[in-house]
């Protein structure tokens, strides 16, 4: 699932309107996963790595591996979430729940790409059927199944962000996933 739709589907589910002070630990969850994979990316590319090369050796390589699997660890989200109700800090408690819920929405939509979600406690991967983005592993569907759940979260969300601000980037951010959608996916098909 693409990293934006991992923050207006966490938003959706996690942010609740008698907490909105929520909203960035909330965001931050659903981004730590994906942080080392735009790491990853901008040195790949500093590197003068072609698309091909990035995407196909180099995400695959070690120490890139063991990095992905410490942000897409569920068990570290647990923690966070354990602690920030042993601490008492909310902010915390949201923060690892929006970074597992990150995990559990990845688990069925990631194929050869999959992330060690057990680690430390395993190295194993969960090899899903189905990809967000591969056609050879209904990509398609795949994407089509995130683009709904935008569209609908968005929805749902829309209404009870108070801020203009906010309900303008959720439905920026919705539009733009719903552009990709189009360029990605609907376009190869004609």
């Amino acid at each position: 699932m693409n990293t934006p739709s991992h923050l207006i589907l966490n938003l959706a589910v996690l942010r609740r309107p008698v907490a909105p002070a929520m909203t960035w630990p909330i965001l931050i969850g659903g981004l730590i996963p994906d942080a080392a994979l735009f790491v990853f990316y901008g040195w790949a590319r500093g590197q003068g790595l072609p698309a091909q090369t990035i995407w196909n050796e180099a995400y695959y390589s070690q120490p890139w591996q063991a990095i992905f699997a410490v942000g897409n660890s569920i068990p570290l989200g647990l923690v966070g979430v354990a602690l920030g109700y042993a601490l008492r800090r909310a902010w915390l408690g949201f923060l690892g729940a929006s970074m597992v819920l990150h995990h559990l929405a990845d688990l069925p939509l990631h194929h050869d790409d999959a992330h060690q979600h057990f680690w430390p406690l395993s190295l194993v991967r969960f090899i899903s059927p189905v990809s967000y983005w591969d056609v050879d592993h209904f990509g398609r569907w795949g994407a089509t199944i995130e683009l709904l759940l935008v569209l609908a979260a968005t929805a749902y969300l829309l209404p009870r962000l108070s801020s203009r601000v906010s309900q303008g980037l959720l439905g920026i951010t919705a539009a733009l996933i719903a552009v990709a959608y189009g360029v990605l996916v609907l376009i190869p098909l004609g």
